[in-house]
């Protein structure tokens, strides 16, 4: 089951129906992925700067917000529990006005990056990196959003 959390109302400037939005990112996303059958469990938290300061710094010690954050569960259950991914608007929005993105596009980047976070891809290393952006890019073409450079 997929859960989302609209922790700050900004959201509902940004797209009409939040959760719609991101449920449509995810679902598409993991079907791409060919796991949709699993119906994994997801929670996804729409939040601001101020919860992903906090918890940037008590998780990675990082003493500063982040666009996305993803919390894998420490093991795999037959309840299909895949963890938590919380995005800030803030973030966001600074970010898209920097790298001359929309919003949405940006926002749908970070889902699909956290969801691939909560499957165990990284980008500490450079084969990893390309992996990783590499499904990002699939992922966003085939739910249409224009091919824009991603920054970090």
């Amino acid at each position: 089951m997929l859960e989302v959390s609209i922790l700050d109302k900004r959201w509902h400037s940004i797209t009409k129906d939040p959760q719609s939005f991101v449920l449509n990112i995810i679902n598409a996303s993991l079907k791409e992925l060919k796991i949709d059958h699993y119906k994994p469990n997801i929670s996804i938290a729409l939040a601001d700067d101020n919860l992903l300061h906090q918890l940037n710094l008590k998780f990675r010690e990082i003493d500063k917000p982040t666009n996305v954050l993803s919390f894998p569960c420490e093991q795999l259950s037959s309840e299909c529990d895949l963890g938590d991914i919380a995005i800030a608007v803030d973030t966001i929005e600074r970010e898209s006005h920097e790298y001359c993105i929309s919003i949405l596009t940006h926002t749908a980047h970070m889902l699909v990056h956290g969801l691939l976070h909560l499957l165990g891809y990284d980008h500490q290393k450079e084969d990893e990196e390309i992996i990783m952006k590499s499904l990002e890019s699939k992922i966003l073409a085939l739910l249409e959003f224009e091919k824009e450079k991603y920054g970090r």
